[in-house]
């Protein structure tokens, strides 16, 4: 598993096609390889952010795709890097290049798009919610039900904007950030803030896959799929409980067990997760059994998921320090591997042989992909 990344940015300043030519060509470049050493290319792409059907039609030609096997993941890159692992595994391919990205920060809204996920028929039509607005209920459901206190919250954020800034391609950090500068953003949707909240961004992740014989001889450190896991939820928010997360739970035990974990807080050294919304860190970390249900205000009172915690969560900054739409997902991926290189620069954390990257899709992470990876 090798990847590559754009810098985010909030308008990264040229067309989709030339962003994705320069970063897959330039990965090409970096492990000597060209178009003809991939089996099948998967693009995470999606519809209404290219504005026209099959929109991965014009992407082909930019990353060399070409004549060769293509096909789309119409969601997160998470998803069209499990497909990636489905086909590999099938045998008939050796090696997969995932292709994720989005231009939510220059060419479109993302938060339009997501609207057209809801219910044709009712809640989409009465125009009273949105992704924020559900955010910003799932956000006051876990801190109703467990206490947390809106400086708590916060300071979730803050921990990500502190740890973005040593991330040299995130879009947005604040080296310093406290609890009380979070706060002082913008107010949205109460109890959120702007700082609460994903950047709208540009930005590329690309990722190839190989089987077992091809990884050992395009790399000395390949880093392994020790376990996959995927599950999902109804998307009828009144229908489930939104402090908690049932499908991440079911998607985490469904890769714990294919790895052969058996206690994945003690196992696990780091993890990366894709929360667009600060509480849905806690609420996701605690899905994936790395803390106590409902512990979030102990976990960010003992800085258990701070870079030098017990179980560093999200070092990178996460998607609150960019959120590429349709690329997010993979983008933890490739952090997660990266830690375990030992190639994070300043967001290295202390070594580990295994951890977890998560992907998800829809209002209140409605869908999730759950992965443990080991160097």
């Amino acid at each position: 598993m090798a990847s590559a990344q754009t810098r985010y940015a909030s308008d990264i300043g040229m067309p989709r096609e030339r962003m994705l030519f320069e970063t897959v060509k330039g990965f090409y470049d970096s492990l000597g390889i060209t178009r003809h050493d991939i089996g099948t290319f998967i693009f995470a792409s999606n519809d209404f952010q290219d504005g026209r059907t099959i929109s991965n039609v014009f992407a082909d030609s930019p990353v060399g795709a070409y004549m060769k096997d293509e096909t789309k993941v119409e969601a997160d890159g998470s998803f069209a890097y499990l497909y990636g692992v489905m086909r590999i595994l099938s045998g008939h391919y050796d090696t997969a290049l995932i292709i994720a990205y989005g231009l939510g920060g220059s060419q479109f809204r993302p938060y339009l798009v997501m609207d057209y996920t809801m219910d044709p028929s009712f809640t989409r039509q009465v125009g009273i919610m949105n992704e924020l607005v559900a955010a910003a209920l799932q956000a006051r459901a876990y801190m109703m039900k467990y206490g947390l206190t809106e400086e708590e919250l916060a300071a979730v954020a803050a921990k990500g904007l502190r740890n973005a800034a040593a991330n040299p391609v995130q879009l947005r950090g604040q080296a310093n950030a406290t609890a009380s500068d979070v706060l002082k953003s913008r107010p949205l949707y109460s109890p959120l803030h702007e700082f609460h909240c994903y950047p709208p961004t540009d930005g590329c992740c690309v990722m190839l896959l190989a089987s077992a014989k091809r990884a050992r001889e395009l790399t000395r450190k390949p880093i392994w799929v020790a376990g996959i896991g995927h599950d999902l939820d109804t998307y009828y928010l009144g229908e489930k409980d939104l402090a908690v997360s049932k499908s991440a739970q079911r998607a985490a035990a469904a890769a714990y067990k294919m790895a052969g974990l058996s206690d994945p807080a003690a196992e696990i050294g780091v993890a990366e997760i894709s929360a667009p919304f600060a509480q849905q860190e806690l609420i996701l970390q605690e899905a994936l059994g790395l803390f106590p249900e409902g512990s979030g205000s102990q976990v960010m009172g003992g800085g258990l998921s701070e870079i030098a915690g017990k179980l560093p969560v999200n070092p990178s900054g996460g998607a609150l320090g960019a959120h590429a739409f349709c690329a997010s997902g993979l983008q933890r991926i490739a952090d997660a591997a990266n830690q375990l290189r030992g190639e994070a620069g300043a967001c290295q954390v202390k070594e580990s042989k295994l951890a977890v990257a998560h992907g998800q899709d829809g209002f209140c992470a409605q869908q999730n992909m759950v992965t443990v990876l080991s160097s």
